[in-house]
């Protein structure tokens, strides 16, 4: 054969259905993030929290059948936050301690919450900071990504096929751990209706995990795909939850200072209101905690919701159209 003839050619070969082929690709960054010593040792450690929030959950179900080991469920009434979930909720203190099976539905949620408001978001913000600036701008710095679209793959399909990865960590540090967690709480319930109380929490947790994951992977990828360069990506990614977490701060503070006489309600409303658009953190907590049902029906739903679906879309097209220009090219 000539070696003019040599060259890229039409794939004749049996094709495997589009809907798995973006697998391919996710399950090869999966593997090479799973190669990392110190990425595995991260995950073991950020999962640590999540053995802590199974012992409260079995702390309270114990609470609710011996009366005298109720005290353990006394980090409701020391915690502000789950005291104004509970007004919420239409709870108060004593009658969890009087009853806390009537409270099982909340204390599940709030710890749950809980676990995916503060230590796995950090850890995610931690995770996705290491290993998404480079699934794109490695491939676009070294070219590998011709190895994938040389093949039946278009660069949609590219990009969520590195989306899955993502998908796989974030599941893998909040979603698997909150649903052990639930199964561990209804095996420690020594009540056959613990199930219908809580039925719809597997539920929640998978919202509230579609709600941390499609934001999030949207804009790492967007922002891998924006340069050649992982540790540009890796700055932005740290810097938009840092600046907007000190705006929000900032604007907040100024808002209390300027109304020193407000009620405890409407300070609380203030994180409710525009500033937490500022903040991929708080916007991503509020919508979580409305999921798990800890805020009041009065409370935005659909603008907040909106508003990161915007965001996701965005996020997903600069980084198509990054990947399919540099292809053109």
């Amino acid at each position: 054969m000539p070696i003019l003839d040599i060259g890229y050619r039409n794939w004749e070969g049996p094709r495997s259905p589009s809907w798995t082929r973006c697998l391919v690709v996710a399950s090869t960054g999966i593997s090479l993030v799973w190669k990392g010593t110190w990425t595995k040792r991260l995950i073991i450690l950020l999962v640590f929290p999540s053995i802590v929030a199974g012992v409260m959950v079995g702390a309270f179900e114990q609470s609710i059948a011996e009366q005298s080991t109720r005290r353990s469920i006394r980090f409701l009434e020391r915690n502000s936050q789950a005291q104004e979930a509970m007004l919420n909720a239409g709870l108060d203190f004593e009658t969890i301690k009087r009853d806390p099976e009537q409270a099982r539905h909340f204390a599940w949620s709030y710890l749950l919450f809980s676990l995916f408001r503060y230590p796995q978001a950090f850890g995610m913000i931690l995770l996705l900071g290491i290993v998404a600036p480079r699934l794109i701008s490695y491939d676009l710095r070294t070219r590998a990504y011709l190895l994938y679209l040389s093949r039946p793959l278009t660069a949609l399909e590219y990009v969520f096929g590195k989306a899955g990865v993502l998908y796989f960590l974030i599941a893998l540090l909040a979603t698997v751990p909150a649903l052990a967690i639930y199964a561990f709480g209804l095996i420690l319930s020594k009540n056959t209706g613990a199930f219908m109380q809580t039925w719809d929490i597997p539920f929640r947790i998978l919202l509230a995990t579609v709600l941390l994951v499609l934001p999030t992977s949207a804009i790492a990828l967007a922002l891998s795909s924006m340069t050649r360069e992982s540790r540009y990506a890796s700055f932005a990614w740290f810097s938009l939850w840092l600046v907007g977490q000190v705006t929000y701060f900032a604007l907040r503070t100024a808002h209390t200072i300027n109304r020193p006489r407000a009620s405890l309600a409407d300070q609380s409303q203030l994180a409710y209101g525009y500033m937490m658009y500022f903040s991929p953190y708080e916007l991503l907590g509020y919508l979580q905690k409305k999921v798990f049902g800890l805020l009041p029906d009065y409370t935005p739903v659909w603008q907040p919701f909106l508003f990161v679906a915007a965001v996701t879309i965005l996020g997903y097209s600069i980084a198509y159209w990054r990947v399919a220009r540099t292809l053109k090219a």
